[in-house]
């Protein structure tokens, strides 16, 4: 219960500072995270993308983005003890899905994907998803598979030992990819991306 309550407390913030324009400052128990979020590539040169099957699920089942086949998803790439670009970039895509006109409110999905599986099981993947909207489905594995998907969409991710409650942190670059209908890697978004400009992207993606 205890943890639910920092999750709405983080989000909420999130979703204040989303609303004023700001940025979430840098954690102070994660100096090295802000250069991270930089990492997140800048365009789609080089970058895979491709398939994604991980095991574990806030649907209490394995996961494969084939499972979104004919749906634009919005991917993002984090852990759900991140303390300030995870919940800004999921409240962002949250923002986004409750903006979809009718007619595409069933064409898109969110897709948070944790780096930190030591962590991060399907209860706990299930209740952090339930803080933001229906339509983000969660989902983690094992690092060997999570290493390879990362490579492919140029997500660069590692654990930081700090001297806090938390044992570690997860720094992360920080981007959020539009995948295409039939499993394409459309577009990568980089860390602020606003919204607006998420659904801009989307409708300027080529789909009808």
């Amino acid at each position: 219960m205890q943890g639910n309550r920092v999750w709405s407390i983080l989000i909420v913030l999130a979703l204040l500072l989303i609303a004023a324009g700001l940025f979430w400052p840098q954690s102070p128990e994660a100096p090295s995270q802000a250069s991270f979020h930089q990492r997140a590539p800048a365009g789609l040169q080089g970058l895979q993308g491709g398939p994604i099957e991980l095991p574990i699920s806030n649907r209490a089942g394995p996961l494969s983005l084939d499972d979104f086949r004919g749906s634009h998803v919005w991917l993002y790439f984090g852990y759900t003890s991140c303390p300030d670009a995870c919940p800004m970039s999921l409240g962002i895509i949250s923002s986004a899905l409750a903006q979809l006109p009718p007619a595409w409110q069933e064409r898109v999905q969110g897709l948070f994907i944790s780096v930190d599986p030591e962590r991060d099981t399907a209860d706990r993947l299930r209740a952090y998803a339930n803080h933001f909207h229906p339509r983000i489905t969660a989902a983690t594995g094992p690092h060997d598979r999570l290493r390879d998907i990362a490579g492919r969409y140029g997500v660069y991710y590692q654990h930081t030992e700090v001297e806090s409650a938390l044992g570690y942190v997860v720094d992360h670059s920080s981007a959020t990819y539009l995948v295409g209908p039939d499993g394409s890697l459309l577009a990568v978004h980089p860390h602020g991306t606003t919204s607006a400009q998420l659904l801009d992207g989307l409708f300027g993606s080529g789909s009808d």
